[in-house]
């Protein structure tokens, strides 16, 4: 039984990467600046503004510009 739990685990947790569901950077919708996902604003965010971007381009290419603090 914990073999069958690990597996579905690691199954949703690859298919949240695959998916970007767990995206690398975060933009904040009222600021339009972007942070990796780890940075510390993204933690005092409020989820309601959070936009989820795959990759810098996108967020640059969607008006974002970086944070100073983490500098994605």
């Amino acid at each position: 039984m914990k073999k069958i739990l690990a597996a579905i685990i690691a199954l949703i947790i690859t298919t949240a990467f695959v998916t970007g569901l767990a995206a690398s950077y975060v933009g904040n919708a009222n600021s339009k600046k972007f942070h990796y996902s780890d940075c510390s604003f993204v933690d005092k965010m409020n989820p309601a503004n959070r936009v989820n971007f795959n990759t810098r381009d996108e967020a640059v290419n969607a008006g974002y510009v970086p944070c100073k603090r983490c500098k994605p």
